[in-house]
């Protein structure tokens, strides 16, 4: 009988979008709070009951490799850090681990630079009781760009910050509702099988995210993806998503 469910942390990019921090360090090690971003990735899954995870590395792997040894000794027999290469796209990593998942009836995947408060249980429980092939995550967004609210006589009612956006719409998709995914999704190991070989030229997003029997849950909580400098910055200097680590910190450290 094949095991529920094992975690995949995608942690072997370059982090170009943010080379100012990446040059002598893994994107995944950057601190936060004294905490690498690899600590909040797999705290969470460890605090949601998901044991078996795989660490697909490749760049300054053998870094994340030395992290994960002296800081996770309590669940290095659960923890694989699998070598799949520097040079290697999230498709290709995937299918390199390809062995290790297909004894899982799903597995799930997470970013090692993304900072999120919501319970995963309420995913996977999403998942299994709709009997998904693939369940998105998506979230509701932030602005800091600032909102015009507009009178139908285009005179301006108000201007905001900091808003939440409940939803929005895509050009000629507008009887849709869209939201942002957050890159935490899960998928059926079964479908792995479909796949004969590694293409460089296949999008990961696009090969999955585009089948039948897919669903998502949208959640409205804290998510913080920090693709480039401009995004830590931000992070170091807004007194409310500093609250809001602390308040994941202390979770996490608790849990």
């Amino acid at each position: 009988m094949k095991k529920k469910i094992i975690a995949v942390v995608l942690c072997g990019g370059f982090g170009s979008r943010i080379s100012e921090l990446t040059t002598n360090t893994p994107k995944s090690l950057i601190k936060i709070k004294n905490k690498p971003l690899i600590w909040y990735s797999i705290n969470s899954l460890l605090k949601a009951g998901i044991k078996d995870i795989i660490l697909p590395l490749g760049y300054k792997g053998e870094d994340i490799r030395k992290y994960i040894s002296k800081n996770f000794k309590k669940n290095l027999d659960d923890i694989r850090l699998i070598d799949t290469g520097e040079k290697t796209e999230i498709f290709q990593r995937i299918l390199k681990i390809k062995k290790n998942l297909i004894g899982y009836d799903s597995f799930i995947i997470i970013n090692s630079d993304t900072l999120f408060d919501f319970k995963l249980n309420k995913l996977i429980n999403f998942h299994y009781n709709n009997y998904y092939n693939i369940s998105l995550s998506g979230i509701k967004m932030r602005t800091s760009w600032g909102s015009i609210l507009l009178k139908k006589n285009n005179s301006v009612y108000k201007f905001k910050k900091n808003n939440v956006i409940d939803r929005y719409y895509l050009k000629n998709e507008s009887k849709y509702k869209a939201f942002r995914n957050t890159g935490i999704t899960i998928i059926k190991s079964n479908l792995l099988r479909q796949i004969k070989k590694i293409n460089k030229n296949i999008d990961f997003e696009d090969f999955f995210y585009n089948k039948k029997n897919i669903g998502s849950l949208i959640f409205d909580g804290f998510w913080y993806p920090i693709e480039t400098y401009k995004d830590f910055l931000n992070l170091k200097k807004n007194k409310i998503l500093l609250k809001k680590v602390d308040k994941l910190l202390n979770k996490l450290n608790n849990g």
